[in-house]
């Protein structure tokens, strides 16, 4: 009910109608969006997964960095 209420507004605001906005392709990605984002967090905690998963990929991407950045110096070092 709430998709169709901000419809509804789109609609009053623009002029462009619910069948028009569904069939642009702003609208079905939207949708796309959409559902793809309530499969993935169904539930409160799915979000905490979520951000837990995040938080685990950044923190191998630093101790990749860090690695590179030790050889650097060291390299550096022995110059």
């Amino acid at each position: 009910m709430i998709g169709f209420f901000m419809a509804y507004f789109v609609d009053s605001l623009t002029g462009v109608g619910i069948v028009d906005q569904t069939s642009s392709f702003f609208g079905k990605l939207l949708l796309f969006v959409t559902v793809v984002g309530v499969l993935l967090i169904r539930k409160n905690e799915d979000l905490e997964t979520v951000k837990q998963l995040i938080k685990e990929s950044t923190f191998y991407d630093q101790q990749w960095q860090a690695t590179w950045q030790d050889e650097t110096s060291q390299q550096s070092e022995k110059e």
